[in-house]
């Protein structure tokens, strides 16, 4: 422990956590490998937000799938003035027994068409947004973040929900 002391003593403190010498020459030295990998990463970011958007829409797809019955059953029971249902799950089990299974899934086609469209726009904008609000070394705080995310929403409101 002393030896240690000693040695920390010895050496100077770095100004910041990033100024080390080891890491100043890592920086200075931009060879052709370096060059290339910082190229690859600007081209994984520019790649971002259509990955972003195909998983936004692939997630909508998925999450129209699940809620699609328990719209339709929701429906059913708005609508339902005779009393012809007795709850929720009465209702599933007569849908289901009169019309068969594939009756919950009536307009899933819009209803998957819509979320598709709203979640991809809503992922890939964020992504855009948060790409540009970056600063230099690619950092994004908490109020870019959620500036990225009002945008993403604001979007969304005007493209998809009105």
């Amino acid at each position: 422990p002393d030896a240690i002391e000693a040695l920390a003593r010895a050496m100077p403190a770095p100004a910041n956590a990033y100024d080390v010498p080891a890491l100043r020459r890592l920086r200075g030295a931009a060879s052709a490998s370096e060059r290339t990998e910082k190229r690859s990463a600007a081209r994984a970011a520019a790649l971002l937000p259509l990955v972003k958007g195909v998983s936004g829409s692939f997630g909508g797809v998925i999450e129209a799938c699940c809620l699609q019955p328990v719209d339709v059953v929701k429906t059913r029971l708005q609508l339902d003035k005779s009393g012809q249902y007795k709850g929720v799950v009465d209702c599933f089990k007569k849908i289901h027994a009169e019309e068969g299974v594939g009756a919950l899934w009536k307009g899933l086609n819009a209803f998957a068409t819509h979320l598709c469209f709203k979640y991809m726009l809503r992922m890939g904008t964020n992504a855009t947004f948060q790409a540009a609000l970056r600063d230099e070394e690619g950092k994004l705080t908490t109020g870019k973040r959620m500036a990225a995310g009002v945008g993403a929403g604001v979007g969304e409101a005007l493209c998809i929900v009105t």
